[in-house]
């Protein structure tokens, strides 16, 4: 992947953020209310601009109340359940991972080229997966539904752009302080030190931290925790764009598997990452949107279940997931 595909990457993804723009059911109201389907209407008020850092403290504690409100109990407990049935066969599972991924070419390490100091440009496929948890993925569709929402005066689009650089500030910070809490060591780190599955050294301090990263910041995927946390503020912004969800989890499957592969993560570093990116991505969302329902349709609800299988391929091990909808 030369400097010439990576260009096209970001100017996809921003007019990808553009291409979501709709046309507003009224133009100059102080609220600007969309259709979505099936009765339901999406009302938005103009945001301001430093919206991204004074809702901060808002989404930290709507993230801690998310984890234990009543109805969301179970995908809580799903979350940590999981994390405690895969930990045990992590290594395996890597192993496994590696196997699968070497063929084509997904069990390389991630390379890139540097600009200004900083690891850009991704090199090969392997560093492309990659790079769709980077925080310039978010920012660049964001700047998409930014500029549409100026030039078309469409406020969902725009607070669509402004949640999406709100919950890549809001995630960065819950993963952070979560990655130097558990203090688990990566795959790469754990390999090169002899430790199958991983070594935890809860709260490490800052300076072993920084010096030596690796030993200690697998848990939660910060990667994962990106990806989910846009595709749910894309998911639910825009609820009548049917193929978001679809094609999201299947990136972010794609993305899970190329971080084990290459050695980066352990799978029961995702559950938590999952859960982190809905609740921050779900609660910012909603809290800008107001629903206007029309009584004559009605509202129909989408549920979803999440069922995770475990299968061999010849001699390999594998773990699936699989979520209906």
């Amino acid at each position: 992947m030369d400097k010439k595909h990576i260009i096209l990457l970001f100017v996809g993804l921003f007019f990808f953020g553009i291409a979501l723009s709709q046309k507003k059911d009224n133009l100059n109201s102080e609220i600007q209310y969309f259709d979505v389907g099936n009765g339901v209407s999406y009302g938005y008020t103009k945001p301001k601009f430093f919206d991204i850092l004074t809702n901060q403290p808002q989404n930290m504690v709507d993230f801690g109340s998310f984890l234990i409100q009543k109805e969301n109990i179970l995908w809580t407990g799903m979350a940590l359940g999981s994390t405690a049935a895969l930990i045990p066969v992590d290594q395996k599972l890597l192993d496994n991972a590696q196997e699968i991924g070497e063929p084509w070419g997904l069990a390389d390490d991630v390379r890139y080229i540097r600009v200004l100091g900083v690891e850009l440009i991704p090199q090969d496929i392997n560093g492309a997966i990659y790079y769709l948890g980077y925080g310039l993925v978010p920012m660049f569709i964001s700047a998409g539904l930014y500029t549409s929402g100026k030039i078309n005066n469409d406020y969902r689009a725009i607070n669509t752009a402004s949640v999406l650089m709100e919950v890549l500030l809001t995630s960065g910070v819950v993963v952070q302080v979560m990655k130097r809490t558990t203090g688990r060591e990566s795959p790469s780190a754990a390999i090169e030190n002899g430790n199958p599955g991983g070594h935890w050294t809860p709260f490490p301090s800052f300076k072993a931290y920084q010096d030596h990263t690796p030993s200690y910041d697998a848990m939660p995927s910060g990667h994962v925790t990106t990806l989910m946390a846009t595709i749910t503020v894309l998911a639910t912004n825009y609820p009548e764009k049917k193929w978001i969800k679809p094609v999201g989890y299947s990136l972010m499957g794609v993305l899970g598997f190329q971080m084990m592969s290459s050695r980066v993560h352990w799978v029961s570093d995702y559950p938590l990452a999952i859960l982190i990116g809905y609740a921050i991505g779900k609660n910012a969302s909603n809290r800008r949107i107001t629903k206007k329902i029309d009584d004559s349709v009605g509202e129909r609800k989408t549920t979803f279940e999440t069922n995770y299988s475990f299968s061999k391929i010849g001699d390999i091990n594998v773990v699936g997931v699989s979520i209906t909808f």
